[in-house]
């Protein structure tokens, strides 16, 4: 059954088995290349065993030199590197370098103890200094200038640039930079850090910061953040000449597109905004709609069905493939995961054409989830009755009423959160529907007088609506009715949000969106405005609440009234 989920569980396993045991020859000779740390661990290991170690000693280097803990079975590995002398003193205090960039600071001392005695004096000082940067930086007048003094260096000036960017950059520029013969890696590491930690917190000194690094430093993100800042401070011919300085791919981007187009228009410029506005407004998205409402058109709906009707056939052709038989009887008998699993594996070597019919049949078997997931990996976001299908109305009409909220708003969280996937469990242990974490759940079901309940039952659609719906109420309330803000809380927590409000000048919503310092909050609150649009026109054939209804103008942290919820 080679070529199966199920060939190919069995083959991991397998391996797994034979490494357990040092069964290398067995190992050797059906081991397939593996993204998994075990198995590389055990394939070098049998390379050794055979006789090829020197074959292997590169890829042995890879797997010891990262910033974590390897897992055990790559212990003798190590031990024969080792033994062998092919762990230098330089490489050990790399990788003590990687281990202390994660703060693995266990990791660090374990390696440290094979130092000499002046690399561990060396060692003592990096974790002094690690830990309270300052009190270090402020003694190293004296200091050799010397490849490991310069290694402590970077890392403590990024270390205290947590505690005083302003202060760190002063320091690094004024005194450290010249002193010291940094490398021009180390030199630009050091201060592509300063300056997005600079536009990270909206600082005023960044924008002059980013003109002081020369524009060579900068990584995809850096470009990026210094266009942010320009836009941030709404200095508009600088945010232009950024967005043309970037790679002609990420210059066509429908993000930098826009704000070239707001740039002009802020610069008095129409013709040349009403340009761009006019070809990203065809577009079903968050820019398409945010250009649409400068030009104060209608909202462009694209819904294209993720496959034709002649290819209707072909979604009850794959339902009768074996594989696809298999699946849905996992499912019917009870083992949702293990359907799901081989689901992916069978998607991953599918065709782009291939991927939309199984996505149909996904949405026929009223797998909404898998459903819009297949879609995405088809490339295909035109069907929107596939991608944003309207489920549990009963539950959202119920609970958006009961908490005066939009329906299409709980639904855009719900899309977002789970992409309507009721087991969903989050890494940091949200539940649901609308990632529920359980002692947000504690507390929104005291408030309404609920009983405690379970994880089993907070994942409960019925349960976990009313939940989040609550809470979605309660940053509402906290914030003014602004739903912007209440989106951006719901995901990073209102302490966050906080922070990145505008210390002085009222600012515009589109700008504070696309400013915001996390990624994740960030991409977030877009993909909530665009899909409670989506949702509303859904609901209603028309789109009762715009984009230019959502986004209220951000205030100043001193002037927002911050208030409790009293529902």
């Amino acid at each position: 059954n080679s070529g199966t989920y199920l060939a190919d569980k069995l083959h991991y396993r397998w391996l797994k088995w034979l490494g357990k045991r040092s069964r290398w020859k067995q190992f050797h000779a059906i081991y397939k290349t593996s993204e998994n740390t075990k198995l590389q661990c055990y394939h070098v290991r049998a390379a050794i065993s055979q006789g090829d170690a020197e074959k292997v000693v590169d890829e042995a280097l890879v797997l010891w030199m990262t910033g974590k803990s390897q897992p055990d079975e790559c212990d003798p590995i190590f031990k024969y590197l080792d033994k062998h002398e092919h762990l230098t003193n330089d490489l050990r205090w790399q990788r003590i370098g990687l281990a202390m960039e994660k703060g693995n600071l266990s990791l660090a001392r374990f390696l440290a103890k094979k130092l000499p005695t002046s690399w561990k004096r060396s060692f003592k000082q990096w974790i002094k200094m690690h830990k309270k940067p300052l009190r270090g930086l402020s003694k190293v007048k004296k200091w050799k200038d010397n490849s490991r003094n310069r290694d402590l260096l970077v890392h403590s000036v990024k270390r205290y640039s947590r505690s005083d960017t302003k202060a760190a950059w002063n320091l690094w520029r004024n005194e450290l930079k010249s002193r010291f013969s940094f490398s021009p890696d180390q030199i630009n590491e050091v201060e592509r850090h300063l300056v997005l930690r600079a536009a990270w917190r909206h600082m005023p000194e960044a924008a002059d910061w980013f003109k002081q690094v020369p524009a060579s430093v900068f990584n995809k993100e850096a470009r990026e953040w210094r266009i942010r800042t320009a836009i941030r401070a709404e200095n508009w011919q600088a945010a232009i000449k950024y967005i043309n300085g970037l790679p002609k791919d990420e210059r066509q981007d429908e993000e930098w597109l826009y704000w070239r187009a707001r740039s002009f228009e802020a610069m008095n410029q129409s013709t040349a905004a009403r340009l761009i506005y006019g070809k990203l407004a065809n577009h079903t998205s968050y820019y398409g709609f945010q250009a649409a409402e400068k030009l104060d058109r209608d909202y462009t709906f694209t819904n294209e069905p993720v496959i034709d009707e002649t290819a209707a056939r072909k979604v009850e052709q794959l339902a009768q493939e074996p594989v696809f038989q298999r699946i849905r009887e996992l499912y019917d008998i009870g083992r949702p995961v293990d359907a799901y699993r081989e689901w992916r594996f069978v998607i991953d070597h599918m065709s782009v054409e291939e991927r939309r019919v199984a996505a149909r049949l996904a949405h026929n078997w009223e797998w909404h989830f898998t459903a819009i997931v297949t879609t995405a990996q088809a490339g295909h976001f035109a069907d929107l009755d596939l991608r944003f299908p309207l489920l549990y109305q009963k539950e959202v009409n119920l609970e958006a009423g009961r908490q005066k909220l939009n329906p299409s708003f709980v639904y855009g969280v719900i899309r977002r959160e789970s992409a309507f996937r009721e087991t969903a469990v989050s890494p940091a242990g949200a539940l649901g529907l609308m990632q529920v974490m359980p002692r947000t759940a504690r507390r929104m079901s005291k408030k309404m007088g609920m009983r405690k309940l379970s994880r089993t039952q907070i994942k409960k659609a019925h349960y976990n609506i009313k939940l989040g719906s609550r809470y979605l109420r309660q940053v509402l309330d906290q914030y003014d009715n602004h739903e912007i803000l209440a989106t951006a809380s719901y995901n990073a927590g209102p302490h966050r949000v906080k922070k990145w409000l505008p210390e002085e000048n009222v600012l515009a919503a589109d700008i504070w969106v696309d400013s915001i310092t996390f990624d994740e909050t960030r991409e977030y609150v877009k993909a909530v405005l665009f899909y409670s649009t989506i949702f509303d026109w859904k609901l209603d054939n028309k789109v009762d609440h715009t984009l230019g209804e959502r986004m209220r103008p951000i205030m100043p942290v001193d002037k927002l009234i911050f208030t409790e919820s009293k529902h």
